[in-house]
């Protein structure tokens, strides 16, 4: 099964890349799924959206060349899982502006979140969701959160606390793979 793992902030010295990698490698160890690895920020989706509705493209016929690419990612993998932050008790613009850019390869998309910030991240796990649900995603309820960012990670990148965040990771990807095979 194929898990696009997305990097979904663009901030100047960011966590995400990070905690992305730990998350690759955490779903590689767990071996269910093979990961790709796709950064909002190499990806460099515009801010001004096409005058055409993404709800009204169909086949990833989308007048930008990006949008088109990142239908491709979305569109190949089984399962996506957003690695975001919580900024201002809500989600990055970066992501939000990615869920935008698409709608029918959203439907029904198997959907976890990998969140981190300076507490639970709940609310940017409702703002996410709230956006998610309207665009049809099947967003699963475990996921992974990653407090006190700034102290998450030692000197040499190991992450705080990794048992226990791996054990959230085959939490959220046992769900994921539980709607992956009830679609085939």
């Amino acid at each position: 099964m194929k898990l696009l793992v997305v990097v979904a902030s663009v901030r100047k010295g960011r966590a995400g890349k990070k905690v992305a990698d730990w998350f690759v490698e955490a779903v590689k160890k767990d071996g269910r799924f093979e990961p790709t690895l796709l950064d909002l920020k190499e990806l460099d989706l515009s801010y001004e959206l096409p005058e055409t509705l993404p709800s009204m493209v169909q086949d990833g016929k989308y007048e930008e060349a990006k949008d088109r690419e990142w239908a491709k990612y979305v569109d190949d993998a089984d399962a996506v899982v957003f690695v975001s932050p919580e900024y201002n008790h809500s989600i990055a613009a970066s992501l939000k502006n990615a869920i935008d850019h698409l709608f029918q390869e959203w439907n029904g998309k198997p959907v976890g979140v990998v969140n981190y910030g300076a507490s639970s991240m709940a609310f940017s796990f409702v703002a996410f969701w709230v956006a998610a649900t309207w665009v049809k995603m099947d967003v699963v309820g475990p996921r992974v959160s990653i407090p006190e960012i700034w102290a998450a990670f030692d000197e040499a990148g190991n992450l705080a606390h990794a048992d226990y965040h791996e054990y959230e990771t085959n939490g959220m990807l046992g769900a994921l793979e539980a709607k992956v095979t009830a679609k085939k």
